[in-house]
């Protein structure tokens, strides 16, 4: 049988892996010429119904700028989504996310020798990721991007005048308007959400209680985590507007939090796509050439917990 590698300029090689219960999750493996050390990789996921690739292959772009740094990284597809079957082991969507993220950190251990990853979630994946750290403790850091946001009333104020102002001009208003019309007054356009992954059932009160106290657990097991959020769906920012009453509690002190107000939510345009990469990429490459050390060594005066139970039903396996 050949050899399905391929190797790319600068001397990247890629190579497809199936892995999962009975080989059912598909993935796309991006191995460095010369492996930094520091036993820990990259994993990437689809951006809510989004290929492997992600938005405008952004997944691609980023797993390429990692290898040229010495990071390995594995990008691949929830179990349902792309090229993954969907797993046999429960109907609830986070269940199945994180059963699918546990699977890529055992066949990235296997085949790329590390025993510790770094997660890039975008969108819906955010909680994913989250579900994932919680759940399992190889994960030592989190980038997220347009994930969870509680602006507080000052910033909902100032997004929503915002908005008003520019909507009329923008070549888009009157699509939306449209649809928004269709949607609010027309039976034939339902508001219920479809089943499967993306059907939301979380009030946001539900919501906010469960990433407060996903971050409180997170950060007392010193995980990385990076908090990236978009111009085109937040607008402005004044200091972790979107935070909310979070980004004043002590367990949010030691995340970094960027507003990329030149970058839009699915990375659009050449600057975007400049801009977020350079934003994860340098931060995901310094956690991974880090290896965990100053992890290890902040978390050595206590003994091993023990592993961690499930919060809630949303991050339970």
């Amino acid at each position: 049988m050949n050899d399905p590698t391929t190797t790319l300029p600068g001397a990247i090689a890629q190579a497809p892996l199936q892995f999962g219960p009975g080989d059912a999750l598909m993935g796309m493996l991006t191995l460095p010429a010369r492996p930094a050390r520091g036993g820990t990789a990259c994993l990437m996921f689809n951006m809510g119904a989004n290929h492997r690739v992600g938005p405008r292959r952004i997944n691609v772009k980023l797993a390429h700028l990692l290898a040229a740094r010495g990071v390995g990284s594995l990008r691949f597809d929830l179990g349902g989504i792309g090229d993954s079957d969907a797993l046999a082991t429960s109907p609830d969507l986070h269940v199945r996310a994180v059963h699918s993220l546990k699977a890529a950190m055992d066949a990235a251990q296997r085949t790329l020798g590390v025993n510790q990853f770094v997660i890039v979630g975008m969108c819906s994946g955010v909680e994913h990721a989250m579900s994932a750290a919680l759940a399992d403790r190889r994960v030592v850091g989190l980038s997220l991007f347009d994930g969870f946001a509680f602006p507080e009333l000052r910033a909902r104020l100032e997004r929503n005048l915002r908005r008003a102002l520019a909507a009329p001009a923008h070549p888009s208003f009157p699509g939306k308007a449209r649809r928004w019309l269709q949607r609010h007054f027309l039976r034939s356009h339902s508001t219920t959400p479809l089943p499967g992954f993306f059907a939301e059932r979380r009030a946001p009160e539900a919501n906010a209680i469960w990433f407060g106290a996903a971050l409180q657990r997170l950060a007392e097991r010193n995980v990385a985590m990076q908090l990236l959020y978009s111009g085109s769906l937040h607008v402005c920012d004044r200091g972790r507007d979107q935070l909310g009453a979070f980004a004043r509690k002590p367990f949010a002190q030691g995340l970094q939090y960027e507003f990329l107000g030149e970058v839009d939510h699915t990375v659009c345009t050449a600057r975007g796509q400049q801009l977020f990469l350079r934003s994860v990429g340098d931060w995901v490459a310094e956690r991974c050439l880090a290896g965990g050390t100053e992890r290890r060594s902040q978390g050595s005066s206590r003994a091993p917990a023990s592993p961690e139970p499930a919060m809630t039903t949303w991050a339970a396996l």
